[in-house]
């Protein structure tokens, strides 16, 4: 990273992310009742919604049983970086990640089906790897990984109504790719992010030879009414816009926004929404409200992007510092920026007496990770700590709790070869024959992930059981 790991990863969310998310999910929610208010409305928004579905399928099929997986055996240095920057970035479960040929077109995108995600890189940003671009590569991947951490995939097919709206569900896309673009920056590196860029611009043959100062200043000469209007069509910023706003970040300058283009846009949409859902629209203003309520009220606890005294005690493993927070009535269930509570920090570290004083304190055992659902049982197996995850379940854990994508703390001590871990959960009653979302295993996450003793030892018990 080029930045202090001091940085938190809320500062790295674009400002507009939010506030557009709250507007085109608000239309969007007052175009859904619009429609269920008219039969044939309703059947033809069902229709497109299905028509769009069956289509995603067979392209996601269609890349699924032609394009290269990367894995431990196919291209495993790019698979280790990949592995590398979801730890750093939080995600707990690696998505598949594909190389297919593009016929020269430079591209990578990130996709979710039935609940398993994956990234696409196109062959020709791909062969990077072969130019000394591994920087450059890593930023792209790092990129799309940040469209899953920021759950980008499923919020979009949630405001698909605002898209039938020219240039509106675009706002809100166009500030998720400055955010990925900040995420993408942060995990490798400044100079990475704007060399990645500009080769999406000129090819990864003449990118060195561009004047990037020059390609920026470039965008600011061409104006009119159809520069204009392609920009606020398009779901990405212009390239130079995109290399320009990395510079301002982390430089430290406030992002430069157009200001007549975003109010004309808002109002434009709003103006829109209000003619198409009539009688609706008090009903909309009104979830409106209460979203902003929720997104300042969210911002207020999080405002000073600082660790949380409580988390940081517990990182630091000062278990008086702990206790004392405690006695001042600090709450052990608060949520941090990570999404995480104190006691899923603590079963990470394996911590057992700070655990405990969370849990006398009230620590709720059962608390989901808001960005992937997994309890702090999950957590202490996924890091491995056999001790915390009897003493949790001890403690009543659920074993056998499943997370948002069906995974089960079994499987996430398989899938990184923790076979102690393992065996303590089979003991302690986990079920190796629950299936997470995508129909897989334990046994087969540890065959997967080339672990043989995990996998002997999950054989050995199927057969003694």
């Amino acid at each position: 990273m080029n930045l202090s790991n001091l940085m938190s990863e809320k500062e790295l969310i674009h400002p507009n992310e939010r506030r557009y998310f709250c507007l085109v999910a608000t239309i969007s929610v007052l175009l859904y009742i619009s429609l269920a208010l008219s039969i044939v409305g309703l059947l033809i928004a069902l229709s497109f919604i299905a028509v769009s579905l069956f289509l995603h399928a067979l392209m996601i099929s269609m890349i699924r049983s032609n394009a290269v997986r990367l894995s431990e055996a196919q291209f495993p240095e790019v698979y280790a970086k990949v592995k590398e920057l979801c730890e750093q970035m939080g995600i707990s479960r690696v998505p598949d990640v594909y190389v297919m040929e593009s016929s020269g077109a430079l591209n990578a995108f990130a996709a979710r089906f039935f609940g398993r995600n994956m990234v696409v890189l196109y062959s020709e940003i791909f062969e990077l790897i072969d130019r000394g671009g591994h920087d450059e590569l890593a930023f792209v991947i790092a990129h799309e990984l940040a469209h899953i951490k920021r759950n980008h995939i499923s919020k979009s097919l949630f405001i698909l109504p605002a898209m039938w709206i020219p240039g509106l569900a675009e706002l809100y896309l166009r500030a998720c790719e400055y955010t990925c673009d900040r995420y993408g920056a942060y995990y490798t590196n400044s100079e990475a992010g704007k060399n990645a860029l500009t080769i999406l611009a000129v090819g990864k043959q003449l990118y060195k030879r561009v004047n990037r100062e020059a390609y920026v200043e470039q965008l600011r000469e061409e104006k009119g009414f159809f520069v204009w209007l392609s920009e606020i069509l398009s779901s990405h910023p212009p390239l130079p816009k995109r290399i320009a706003e990395i510079e301002r970040f982390f430089a430290g300058e406030a992002s430069k926004q157009r200001s007549f283009t975003k109010a004309a846009l808002l109002v434009a949409g709003l103006f829109a929404g209000i003619v198409l859902i009539g009688a609706g629209g008090y009903y909309g203003w009104t979830t409106l409200s209460e979203t902003t309520w929720f997104e300042e009220e969210s911002e207020q606890q999080w405002a000073s992007g600082e660790i949380l005294p409580l988390v940081g005690a517990i990182i630091a493993g000062d278990e008086q510092e702990v206790r004392q927070l405690i006695e001042q009535d600090e709450d052990v269930n608060v949520i941090d920026d990570q999404g995480m509570t104190p006691l899923h920090w603590a079963a990470q570290d394996g911590n057992d007496a700070i655990a405990t004083l969370l849990l006398q304190a009230g620590a709720d055992i059962e608390a989901q990770d808001e960005y992937t659902g997994m309890t702090p049982l999950m957590m202490a197996a996924q890091a491995g700590q056999s001790d915390m995850v009897a003493l949790l379940a001890s403690k009543g854990a659920e074993v056998n709790a499943q997370d948002l994508d069906g995974m089960t703390a079994l499987m996430y001590a398989a899938m990184n070869g923790h076979t102690e871990t393992v065996k303590t959960l089979l003991d302690l009653g986990a079920n190796p024959k629950k299936a997470d979302h995508s129909g897989m295993t334990a046994l087969m996450y540890a065959i997967q992930s080339g672990y043989r003793d995990t996998v002997a030892l999950l054989r050995q018990h199927e057969r003694g059981f």
